[in-house]
């Protein structure tokens, strides 16, 4: 008689059970190899399977960090991050400052592991960057080029959203939300002893990706616009 096997499993975050599961593996693939240019070695495995609990089908990858023989003594791979379904957040804008890229990042690998405190952190890092990147672009240029010019402290998080406000980047709406992004931000950098859903921080989440949207992506898409306008005005004019 044969001997059932033991079914092949994986942790993946579950969006719907919203806690770390073992979903029940249908199939993966992992490619290896090597980058040109550094001459570095890579790994990436996507993996496919099922929520034990909803039977929801679940997708994650998982890349290779410790290579044996290389610059390691084992083979070590990062956690499985869901990229399907509710994959990553991505944004069109070439504009989207580097650190806030990076900080939605981390902060949804954070939401997956049910380290809620941290990803407000990041959230909070990544809104705080988007407020310095917007302020400093609305400045007059200064006209004093001395070396003995006073260095100014970078914008923090709660007056760079009273900024933004000021000069008309975000409205009334968006202030109230970039407020209570703060207030979550703050508890969570504390050492206090404090608890944050993961409800509060997926609509925490939600409302950064919306910011971010709207200050880099539809103003792109809203310069695009104008130009296509001008250029058919243009056009016109011609004939």
């Amino acid at each position: 008689m044969a001997t059932p096997t033991t079914p092949k499993t994986f942790i993946i975050d579950c969006p719907w059970c919203k806690a770390k599961v073992a979903a029940l593996e249908h199939g993966h693939g992992t490619k290896l190899g090597w980058i040109e240019g550094p001459e570095e070695p890579y790994g990436t495995t996507l993996s496919v399977g099922e929520c034990p609990n909803c039977h929801t089908m679940l997708a994650g990858e998982s890349h290779q960090v410790g290579f044996k023989g290389y610059d390691s003594h084992e083979d070590i791979w990062t956690d499985v991050v869901r990229i399907f379904p509710k994959p990553p957040k991505t944004f069109s804008s070439y504009r989207i400052p580097k650190v806030v890229s990076d900080s939605i990042t981390e902060a949804d690998r954070s939401l997956q592991a049910n380290a809620n405190i941290a990803a407000c952190v990041m959230l909070g890092r990544a809104l705080e960057a988007v407020c310095r990147d917007v302020i400093e672009k609305s400045k007059t240029p200064s006209k004093d080029t001395s070396t003995t010019a006073k260095k100014i402290k970078p914008i923090m998080l709660g007056q760079g959203i009273k900024k933004m406000k000021e000069i008309g980047v975000i409205d009334d709406r968006l202030f109230d939300w970039s407020q209570q992004l703060h207030a979550f931000r703050n508890l969570a950098a504390h050492p206090e002893d404090v608890s944050i859903s993961r409800e509060d921080t997926e609509d925490l989440q939600t409302f950064v990706y919306a910011i971010i949207e709207y200050i880099y992506d539809l103003t792109d898409r809203y310069e695009e616009f104008k130009e296509r306008l001008a250029e058919k005005a243009q056009k016109a004019k011609k004939k």
